[in-house]
């Protein structure tokens, strides 16, 4: 399994050249930021420096990344891929001229469910609930989506 203190050296062992952004950003947010920071950079690196320069078979790459975070992660890591990477690509790729659909065709089996969760919830009328609201939704589809279940304690299970 996976754990979630490797997901930054898989990101930078697969994608050298991701290393110049993730440092500046950590640099930027004056110190380690997290996991979810780091997925953060990753989605920029993944739309401005690979999609947008036509590195498609990059793209691929990392979308094969992600799925394998998604596959054989621990319950932290499946999380991070889920909610760090797939919904922050959404969102930051809906604000682009070709949005988030352009994302699609590199879409795995797991990584497609999670996205068609994020979609489904997307298309709910949340007008009504505050940002708090419409998070812990989000937070509770891809968590079923998952497979993942808090017990008491806190811990997540599969």
């Amino acid at each position: 399994m996976l754990e979630k203190q490797h997901v930054i050296s898989h990101l930078l062992r697969e994608f050298p050249q991701f290393r110049s952004r993730w440092e500046q950003d950590s640099k930027k947010w004056r110190r380690d930021g997290g996991q979810y920071l780091d997925m953060l950079s990753f989605v920029r690196f993944v739309i401005d420096d690979l999609y947008e320069k036509g590195l498609y078979q990059q793209v691929r790459a990392a979308f094969e990344l992600i799925e394998l975070f998604l596959t054989d992660g621990t319950a932290e890591v499946r999380e991070l891929a889920a909610l760090g990477f797939l919904e922050t690509l959404q969102t930051a790729a809906s604000w682009k001229p070709y949005g988030s659909d352009a994302f699609g065709r590199f879409l795995r089996p797991e990584s497609r469910d999670v996205w068609d969760k994020l979609d489904m919830v997307s298309e709910l009328n949340l007008d009504d609930c505050g940002v708090l609201e419409g998070e812990v939704l989000i937070w509770r589809v891809v968590r079923q989506s998952l497979g993942l279940v808090a017990v008491p304690g806190g811990r997540v299970v599969n």
